[in-house]
């Protein structure tokens, strides 16, 4: 699962000092590092999703089965046979415009975090507190059985599991809704490793969430800031991490917007290259691929305007950047406005373009991992 860069990606990384290429090629470039979302349950010509797959190129999208907060109004997910049907098309969508395969991702971590809630026989699946209890043969098969489920209806990647640790029970983000399977980091190791080994078996990519540690915030990155200074426990946080990392079972590693002093007095995690460079590719030895949380969440307005997050985030390491749209919102996507501001940073020399360059990188390789797709070789245009 390490990625590699090779001797001519390595060439391909020294030759973009100078920027010759054209503004076309940069913004594709910039385009494949987000994860978006946007409502509606079908492709429909002229719609959101032509606009982000053709017109964008994005590299993947993000479906939730309803939109948070305000009313929570039905959004991507409705069934079995309309996902099915919905997901066919993107990819369609995606080859006739001559993109890359998507990724297409949902968040199914079992109890109160369940994407695939609307699909017969998946309304109840067990929390990761209630697996933690189990035998890692439990976990594994609760991964597989989600991982079943999203592959046949053409999902290829859940951002689960959680790894986070249940250190305070009454944590509004982690503990109150079970999102944790122990406080325990071997506890932890073992079931995350079980659950993502599951999905990997049943063909789904796995994401080991919230970096580095959010079982001990008593906020809601949702809401607003979330300074985990005086509660955070590293020592204990970060094993799970470490233990994974060295098992070689993470392929991909999401940020949580969290702020704590020790780590990087100025900046939340998220845009922290302290945390993401210096901590967790450095001292942990991450080499995968680097997913922020939601951008458009309350932890990072608080402190930045969306362009600024996600040029400084792609800036300190991250490789993909989720903008979910989904705070019940049925305005358009700010997806534009991202990928112009990347183009624009680059331009301006703010951005390394050899940071669009290794994430785009990491991107096919972690694309690589599903089954029976080339990352590489888009399909031409009709």
């Amino acid at each position: 699962m390490s990625f590699i860069v090779s001797a001519a990606a390595a060439a391909a990384l020294a030759s973009t000092g100078t920027l010759t290429a054209v503004p076309d090629e940069l913004s594709r470039q910039a385009a494949a590092l987000l994860l978006v979302g946007a409502p509606g349950d079908a492709a429909v010509p002229g719609g959101p999703f032509e606009k982000l797959v053709c017109g964008l190129k994005v590299g993947g999208l993000v479906l939730f089965d309803r939109d948070t907060g305000g009313r929570a109004r039905p959004r991507n997910i409705r069934s079995r046979s309309q996902l099915t049907r919905f997901t066919r098309d993107l990819q369609e969508l995606a080859r006739r415009c001559g993109a890359p395969p998507l990724l297409l991702a949902a968040d199914v971590e079992g109890g109160v975090v369940n994407r695939l809630a609307p699909l017969a026989g998946l309304e109840d699946l067990p929390s990761a507190a209630e697996l933690g209890r189990g035998s890692p043969e439990r976990a594994r098969a609760a991964g597989r059985r989600i991982g079943e489920a999203m592959a046949e209806t053409g999902l290829n990647w859940d951002l689960a599991p959680v790894v986070d640790l249940a250190l305070d029970p009454d944590s509004p983000a982690i503990g109150r809704w079970k999102r944790a399977f122990s406080d325990d980091p071997a506890v932890v190791a073992r079931q995350a490793r079980a659950f993502a080994e599951g999905l990997y078996d049943a063909g789904v990519l796995s994401c080991l969430k919230h970096f580095p540690g959010h079982g001990s915030s008593r906020d809601d990155s949702h809401k607003g800031a979330v300074d985990v200074t005086e509660t955070a426990r590293p020592d204990l946080e970060l094993a799970p991490y470490r233990i994974l990392i060295e098992a070689d079972v993470a392929d991909c590693v999401m940020l949580g917007h969290l702020y704590n002093a020790n780590l990087d007095p100025d900046d939340i995690a998220t845009v922290s290259s302290a945390v993401i460079t210096g901590l967790l590719r450095e001292d942990l030895g991450f080499d995968g691929l680097v997913l922020t949380d939601d951008l458009q969440m309350g932890a990072v307005s608080a402190s930045y305007t969306l362009e600024d997050a996600a040029v400084r985030a792609v800036g300190a390491g991250a490789d993909m950047l989720i903008l979910s749209n989904v705070q019940g919102s049925r305005r358009a996507s700010p997806a534009g406005r991202v990928v112009a501001a990347l183009v624009s940073a680059v331009r301006s020399g703010r951005l390394p373009r050899r940071r669009l360059v290794e994430a785009n990188l990491r991107i096919q390789h972690f694309k690589s991992r599903l089954r029976g797709v080339d990352p590489d070789e888009p399909e031409e245009d009709p």
